[in-house]
């Protein structure tokens, strides 16, 4: 079986309720992916788009 990838879009920055700007993962999530069955990783990918970060919170952007 095909190993389910990554969501990760390297945004890597988290609101006050732990949810990835980018990917939209929980740090528990983004940190323990490589230990998830496919399955895990399958039902986590499903829930990714109905999950919002907190209202009135932005990624931090550093421009060099």
């Amino acid at each position: 079986m095909k190993e389910v990838p990554s969501p990760c879009i390297s945004v890597c920055q988290y609101d006050s309720q732990g949810v990835c700007f980018g990917c939209r993962r929980t740090i528990d999530e983004a940190g323990n992916w490589s230990k998830f069955t496919n399955e895990e990783k399958e039902a986590i990918v499903k829930e990714l788009s109905l999950r919002r970060n907190a209202d009135g919170e932005e990624p931090t952007i550093f421009l060099r």
